[in-house]
């Protein structure tokens, strides 16, 4: 028997609901092994669980008054120097997805649990705008009533884990960190760097970047939580390439920091740079937290 499910990122995500509680998802009267592994895999999605919301932002939500820039041609030509998917035809993908469960689970990587947590298969459908939907399937051996919480708590954990990645790739590959050129901004140039400033429904946006356009910051600052990316990309041809960045959650209240640094590999599928592998390390509050994932794409539209 096989069982599946569907998980869309959407444009805002799921609530960060477990900063205060990270082992949420334990379950009462369960082995003392597999709630060991949950409660990694918890902790993971909790870290990830913030990046719902951060990266969804776009232009569309500026709002408010700002001075006015009249260099619409310094903002056109930083956007024109990135890596642009949609500029390459780009409709989406699918692809399966391998999360490496010995990196993720660590000291709970028994033979046992591994076998449960490989039972889970895993695939997405990535649309055209980069919104990520996950799904995933049981085994016919690994189906039995008793696992069945177990697989859902898998589940839930897995696909905040790649709704969070996609939610910040996204942002740069197939949409824009930059506001679009109608938009008021406000621009800076101290020195040999400039400093972009607007105001979307969630905060306020700050951008920094060198003279040749290249992204250091983007820090989106609201009123529960300060957000901060710092991206590396990869000269190309085709424009900047994002190959690495370090994702900062800093809670204004409650809450829990949480620092993951990201390292993607792509893959050439038609023409078109498609992320391949995923690494992420870093820390959430004391917490040491390490993860890979896998995307075999099957086709692209």
């Amino acid at each position: 028997m096989e069982i599946s499910q569907g998980f869309t990122t959407g444009k805002f995500g799921m609530a960060f609901d477990c900063a205060l509680n990270p082992s949420n998802g334990m379950i009462e009267e369960a082995p003392e092994s597999l709630n060991a592994l949950l409660e990694t895999m918890s902790k993971l999605s909790c870290t990830l669980g913030s990046l719902l919301t951060i990266f969804a932002v776009t232009v569309s939500d500026y709002a408010g008054d700002q001075v006015a820039t009249t260099n619409h041609d310094l903002v056109g030509r930083a956007r024109d120097s990135y890596y642009s998917l949609p500029k390459k035809g780009f409709k989406g993908f699918t692809a399966t997805v391998e999360p490496n469960w010995k990196i993720i689970l660590a000291d709970t990587a028994t033979r046992e649990n591994l076998k449960v947590f490989r039972a889970v298969k895993f695939s997405i459908v990535v649309a055209a705008d980069g919104v990520a939907t996950v799904h995933y399937r049981v085994d016919a051996n690994a189906a039995k009533p008793e696992l069945q919480p177990f697989v859902n708590r898998i589940h839930y954990d897995l696909e905040r884990l790649v709704a969070g990645f996609f939610n910040t790739w996204r942002l740069f590959m197939v949409g824009s960190p930059f506001p679009e050129m109608e938009r008021p901004i406000k621009i800076e140039n101290p020195g040999d760097q400039y400093r972009l400033f607007y105001t979307l429904q969630s905060g306020a946006l700050m951008i920094m970047m060198t003279d040749d356009f290249l992204i250091t910051e983007w820090n989106l600052s609201g009123p529960t939580a300060k957000r901060t990316i710092k991206p590396h990309f990869q000269k190309t041809i085709d424009g900047h390439l994002l190959t690495d960045y370090q994702s900062v959650f800093e809670p204004t209240g409650d809450g829990i920091k949480t620092t993951l640094d990201f390292n993607i590999e792509y893959r050439n599928v038609s023409g078109m740079k498609l992320p391949h592998k995923v690494r992420l390390k870093g820390m959430h509050g004391d917490e040491s937290i390490e993860s890979e994932l896998v995307f075999r794409v099957n086709g692209s539209n």
